[in-house]
């Protein structure tokens, strides 16, 4: 016998080839998983009948103290002294047992929350499908510790339909073309994750779209900003701070970068309609106005 960290390992020798096994230690928790483990390895020593003897046996002394042997290294040391005063293999056995129908009970009532926590489980809309994946193998994994084993369809058919919205075309995909009952949890998990990293990639690629697109109607906007509404020459940042100081209260760049003085060529008069000047300093109106002037002095009468 050889101890390891956590379990005993029992050697047999068949024929003359050795055999060894890990005896499972039992704790407060595993007592239905180190049963089946434990009789697994009395199958192969051929010593189960010391625990359940076969109808007209005789008993047989050797294999009932091989039993009490391997169960003894197969519990803990405050577990050997209260049963020590048994004599017989099937006592222990049965002692053992009682004692522990308490933590099957318990057992029953953690699988009955395990269930209720799969099956109000649902993935939130701006939750990660990995995390959400581990959520669900997590309690399979829970469940599968005290004996109670969630099948890969159970788990599919729970991940398929639990999802948010934006996952409903490759749900759909997968139920009418894929035989649910034959795939596997982390088979699915990978057509949703793929879906999900290709959502991904179109949506960056279609706000990169936008962005190019405001960008430029942004660039679009302040050209129009900086150009001249009269005669359509683009204006610098130092130009639009020194405005006001020309003669015209504006200066601008012309088309050869230099800079220059907006004159009156744009202009219009609107009481002669001519360019150049405005209507206050009209020639015309005013050559207009003086000759009204002379005419009204003649016309008026002369008093005797």
């Amino acid at each position: 016998m050889v101890e390891s960290k956590d379990k005993e390992v029992v050697t047999s020798k068949e024929g003359g080839t050795s055999m060894s096994f890990q005896c499972p230690v039992l704790n407060s928790t595993n007592y239905t998983i180190w049963a089946i483990k434990i009789r697994s390895i009395f199958n192969v020593h051929g010593i189960w009948e010391a625990i359940e003897p076969k109808e007209g046996s005789e008993f047989d002394e050797k294999k009932d103290n091989t039993a009490i042997a391997l169960l003894f290294q197969a519990i803990p040391e405050n577990t050997v002294l209260q049963i020590a005063n048994f004599t017989s293999a099937k006592e222990i056995w049965d002692a053992l047992k009682v004692r522990h129908v308490g933590v099957d009970k318990v057992k029953e009532a953690r699988l009955e929350t395990l269930e209720s926590d799969f099956e109000s489980l649902k993935m939130g809309v701006d939750e990660s499908l990995d995390v959400y994946a581990g959520k669900i193998s997590e309690i399979a994994s829970q469940a599968s510790n005290l004996g109670h084993t969630m099948n890969d369809k159970k788990l599919v058919r729970k991940l398929l339909s639990s999802v948010p919205e934006k996952f409903i075309q490759i749900v759909a995909a997968i139920e009418q073309f894929v035989d649910l009952g034959a795939m596997p949890f982390q088979e699915a998990v990978g057509r949703l994750k793929a879906f999900e990293e290709r959502t991904k990639k179109k949506n960056k690629e279609v706000d990169m779209h936008d962005r190019l697109l405001f960008t430029k109607e942004e660039g679009k906007e302040k050209v129009k900003e900086q150009k001249c509404e009269h005669c359509g020459h683009e204006s610098s940042k130092q130009e639009n701070k020194e405005r006001g100081r020309g003669k015209y209260g504006k200066t601008w760049k012309n088309k050869q970068g230099n800079q220059a003085q907006l004159g009156k060529g744009h202009i219009k008069c609107f009481k002669c309609n001519e360019r150049g000047h405005f209507s206050h300093e009209c020639p015309k109106w005013k050559t207009r106005q003086e000759a009204n002037l002379i005419r009204d002095e003649d016309d008026e009468p002369t008093l005797l």
